[in-house]
């Protein structure tokens, strides 16, 4: 198998392993109403998450990779950082400024994730997950899938749709829509960053 040919069955053997993980937790007598993510995001877990694009899996970005896995936290959580292969239709069958979801230079996304039980471990876990995203900076574009992280500021919400133009339009639409902020919950775009558009 080619090195290029691993990512893929990697991918399919972490789906096939969830579906295992939500398929028994139900047989189990779980509801039948349960999240397809229990299985690998347990309700009740503290949890971290930094990730974002890569327009190329490079020395670099490996070895800051590796460097980061080698820092984890050992016990008593767990820590993973993934490396999905993006590329192709995700990213070049629409677009850029056709949808809110950015994809411009994702050719890779990364992602790190630790997970934990008590307060106690909270400082251990986030310092580790905040150092991996800030090496991680530089081999990462500012745009990103807003999903795949934890909030990081206003200016962060600025440019993680992309272009400043779409974070215009995106506010505009907030404004008409949700002109009093109920929806605010969230990465929030605040309809006060709404410009007018011309």
């Amino acid at each position: 198998m080619r090195d290029y040919e691993v990512l893929p069955v990697m991918q399919l053997a972490m789906v096939q392993w969830s579906m295992t993980m939500l398929m028994s937790s139900r047989l189990a007598g779980r509801r039948r109403d349960a999240s397809m993510l229990d299985a690998v995001a347990p309700y009740g877990k503290r949890m971290n998450l930094h990730g974002g694009y890569l327009p190329a899996l490079d020395t670099d970005a490996i070895t800051t990779v590796l460097a980061n896995a080698a820092a984890a936290p050992a016990n008593p959580g767990a820590t993973t950082i993934n490396l999905w292969c993006m590329g192709g239709a995700i990213s070049e069958d629409t677009a850029e400024d056709a949808m809110a979801f950015s994809r411009e230079g994702a050719a890779w996304l990364w992602e790190a994730v630790s997970m934990w039980d008590t307060s106690e471990h909270d400082a251990l876990y986030e310092q580790w997950a905040t150092a991996m995203a800030e090496a991680m900076r530089p081999h990462s574009p500012t745009n990103g899938y807003t999903n795949l992280t934890d909030d990081q500021g206003s200016q962060w919400r600025r440019t993680v749709h992309g272009s400043e133009a779409k974070h215009r339009r995106l506010g505009a639409v907030k404004a008409a829509w949700d002109p009093e902020n109920l929806l605010r919950f969230n990465k929030n775009i605040t309809p006060e960053s709404a410009a007018p558009v011309h």
